[in-house]
């Protein structure tokens, strides 16, 4: 998938960060807090963990539902990703005791939290900013109000093995709005990320205060996305990684190794005369198609999740 983005629709992919926090990138464990507003920003955050070279060991915090999807579920679950139902009593004890089997991890990574539990739409930021109305908090222009008992977990059980909070904000140029399909298709993109490093130490440790920091933070993200709508860029200078060529020569083994003795059965099907072989196979053909259209469907925004869209109660995080 990332060499789809870098290599095969060449989607150019810009950082924004601090030089002097620049070098720490892909040396330290990290938790990355990212906005959730694009069909492709997962893809785009692979992107930049691949540069920094943590992408084969990184994790995130992702809905339950996504571990039964065919190869790419099964992978993250022998990858230890950490998955959630959602539902908050159910998933406070496994989410930690996932968290805590990280804490002697052999390798440097960077664990993806969405703060925001689902992605942006206009319908669930009025419901989330009614709540926010509630609650006595600034509304927010550019993202929902974000969840913060899962951040809390994440924090208090990777205390003393991540160094710091990768505070992340994604946008893309032009006003595009990306898609995978697009991406498939060959589609061009320019993606701008704003990175700050925030040593881990400084977000409180009481679970009120820590919510307080995580509401402050997003109306910080709020404020750098006003500033790129005015803009066009965010602020600080470009420190973009140059994209390397390990993801192209991953998918042109992999390729060779899976495409080549397909190609080769078909042409025996279809040279074999017999139309219910022929058949068979373009059954199986349209089931494999159907099924990647279906997998492509899981990152549209308009085919999205319902969650985010019942109002919560006021005394929900």
């Amino acid at each position: 998938m990332v060499a789809a983005l870098e290599w095969w629709s060449g989607t150019e992919c810009t950082l924004y960060t601090d030089p002097k926090t620049y070098p720490l990138y892909g040396n330290e464990i990290a938790i990355v807090v990212l906005n959730h507003a694009f069909e492709i920003d997962f893809l785009c955050g692979w992107t930049f963990c691949e540069r920094f070279g943590v992408l084969g060991s990184s994790k995130v915090l992702a809905k339950k539902e996504l571990a039964y999807v065919p190869v790419i579920g099964w992978m993250w679950y022998f990858l230890e990703i950490v998955f959630c139902k959602r539902k908050w009593e159910e998933d406070r004890t496994t989410v930690a005791q996932s968290l805590q089997n990280l804490q002697d991890y052999p390798e440097n990574y960077w664990f993806l939290l969405y703060c925001e539990g689902t992605r942006f739409t206009p319908k669930k930021h009025q419901i989330s900013m009614k709540v926010a109305e509630g609650k006595g908090l600034p509304q927010l222009k550019y993202h929902l109000l974000p969840r913060t008992k899962g951040f809390y977990v994440t924090v208090q059980n990777l205390r003393g093995t991540a160094a710091a909070i990768y505070d992340s904000t994604l946008n893309f140029r032009n006003n595009e709005v990306p898609t995978l399909l697009g991406i498939l298709n060959g589609k061009k993109y320019h993606a701008d990320l704003y990175v700050r490093r925030i040593p881990l130490e400084s977000v409180p440790e009481d679970e009120a205060e820590c919510a307080a920091w995580l509401h402050k933070l997003y109306q910080e993200k709020d404020s750098f996305q006003e500033y790129y709508t005015r803009t066009g860029r965010f602020p600080g200078p470009i420190m973009s990684p140059p994209r390397r060529p390990w993801s192209l020569i991953n998918w042109l083994f992999w390729s060779c190794v899976v495409l080549y003795p397909l190609g080769l059965l078909l042409a025996q099907l279809l040279s074999s005369g017999s139309v219910l072989t022929i058949a068979a196979a373009g059954v199986v053909c349209s089931a494999v198609s159907m099924g990647l259209r279906w997998m492509i469907g899981q990152t549209e925004i308009d085919k999205g999740s319902n969650y985010g869209i019942k109002t919560a109660p006021l005394n929900n995080n």
